[in-house]
């Protein structure tokens, strides 16, 4: 029998141990290891969870990813998942800054589908060659949760979010959501795994710690946006691409960022079909968006 104790609020889970019964004789063997697909020395056996203590989102043992930076920092890696969130925070500083190059936002699309049908072929033949699988994990598991050593990569949901959203909405639609997927989602996280046990809980491991720093990085992200970045680089911008102004819209900037936060709460505090939230946060939100636009558009 395993014996776990597990604590919420994204605390660490402790494996005490392996207790094997013959007849009436009990013995303990702390070094036998109950799951035939993990590692453990029996010194490093912490390992993080998500909002509320979801077992789905353990990370990978520090002894299975051998990687030194996990073995100098710790749970300071794993619990807090730091390689996964700067991965994920930076892919919006990266497109804002290529925002600013003036690069045509519908050549986006081409190089995110290359992309999705890459690591989806990764993830075919991983799933399917364990010796191929050991090797990926060792490569870029400081990225991967421990249920994706056995499952399909959390990038793709991620990557077929960004498609959707820049196939079939407006340019700043499509900035926004991606925005609010790389930095709201980010806070949403962090903040729910740091003091989502002192709030209610809303859904399936989603907090109101974790909405609240959705919202508030929503409207930093709407009003950064539309009231500093797009008038300073409007040379950028062809005639069209930009569909919300203050000029033809019924809310103001204010209004609109206030908006732009509770959408971004409630698309990553919704949890539709159990599907992953990298697609439901991008593909919500710019469905949200765009429609918040077309209805408080001012009639000419």
């Amino acid at each position: 029998m395993v014996d776990l104790q597990a604590t919420s609020g994204g605390e660490t889970s402790h494996t005490s141990g392996l207790t094997h019964r013959s007849g009436n004789v009990a013995r303990s063997n702390s070094n036998s290891n109950p799951n035939p697909n993990s590692k453990s020395d029996g010194k490093l056996g912490a390992v993080a969870t998500q909002d509320e203590g979801s077992n789905s989102d353990i990370h990978l043992p520090l002894t299975t990813i051998h990687l030194k930076s996990h073995e100098w920092f710790g749970d300071f890696i794993t619990k807090h998942e730091v390689p996964r969130k700067t991965l994920h925070s930076s892919i919006g500083f990266i497109t804002l800054y290529l925002y600013t190059t003036g690069l045509d936002y519908r050549k986006v699309r081409n190089p995110l589908v290359v992309a999705f049908l890459s690591i989806f072929t990764l993830d075919l033949i991983r799933l399917r060659w364990t010796a191929f699988n050991k090797l990926y994990c060792k490569f870029v598991g400081a990225l991967m949760r421990k249920r994706e050593i056995h499952t399909y990569n959390g990038v793709l949901w991620y990557l077929l979010g960004l498609i959707f959203a820049f196939s079939f909405f407006p340019k700043d639609v499509a900035l926004i959501s991606l925005f609010l997927l790389s930095w709201s989602d980010t806070a949403a996280s962090t903040f729910g795994r740091k003091f989502g046990h002192l709030t209610p809980k809303l859904a399936r491991n989603k907090s109101l710690a974790g909405s609240i720093a959705a919202f508030v990085v929503g409207v930093s992200v709407c009003y950064g946006f539309y009231g500093i970045v797009v008038p300073h680089y409007a040379y950028v911008d062809s005639p069209g691409e930009i569909s919300w102004s203050a000029e033809t819209s019924k809310l103001t900037l204010g209004q609109f960022s206030v908006l732009s936060g509770v959408l971004a709460a409630f698309s990553e505090g919704i949890d539709p079909f159990n599907w992953d939230d990298n697609f439901t946060i991008p593909a919500l939100s710019a469905v949200f968006m765009h429609t918040a636009i077309r209805l408080t558009k001012k009639t000419t």
